[in-house]
């Protein structure tokens, strides 16, 4: 756990050091686990994209079909956001498309988590793992997995009332 921690925390580093940033589905701004990193993104361009125009981001619009031009963010950030999606490897081409070359992307997906789809808002399509995250970013120069949790925390996900007593 400590080692995709520190992980985690060097990939959010390096890609705050770009100029041009794309939170893509990121809800609101700097929620949940980016939180703690927003203060390396005060000297960016950081844009929050999202499909809800209700939430405040700078840029609505649908992962599919992302109103950008080619080539234009230096990184993205895409946290918790493709099992949701219809077409997930429309959706990775889509930010392939946006990125520019040498463009950083740091993308989180839960792999063995419990349904969480919000009725009426999004869905819960799609679990991932290795070989799939390797065909849905095979275009891309260079890909890190690193895998968070282990046997037990994946294990909890199985019990019930297990947000409660995820903390163990």
């Amino acid at each position: 756990m400590k080692s995709s921690k520190i992980f985690i925390d060097k990939k959010i580093k390096e890609i705050s050091q770009e100029k041009i940033i794309l939170d893509v589905g990121g809800g609101k701004r700097f929620q949940k686990w980016l939180k703690e990193y927003k203060h390396l993104f005060k000297n960016c361009d950081f844009k929050i994209m999202d499909y809800d125009n209700s939430i405040g981001a700078d840029l609505v619009g649908d992962i599919h079909d992302i109103p950008l031009i080619n080539n234009s963010v230096d990184a993205i950030i895409c946290s918790s956001v493709l099992e949701h999606v219809e077409n997930p490897i429309k959706a990775v081409k889509e930010m392939r498309r946006i990125l520019k070359k040498n463009g950083k992307i740091f993308v989180y997906i839960p792999s063995i988590y419990p349904y969480h789809a919000k009725k009426g808002t999004y869905p819960d399509y799609w679990r991932f793992f290795d070989d799939t995250i390797s065909l849905l970013f095979k275009d891309f120069k260079e890909v890190e997995i690193e895998k968070r949790g282990g046997y037990f925390k994946a294990l909890s996900f199985f019990f019930p009332k297990q947000n409660r007593i995820r903390f163990f």
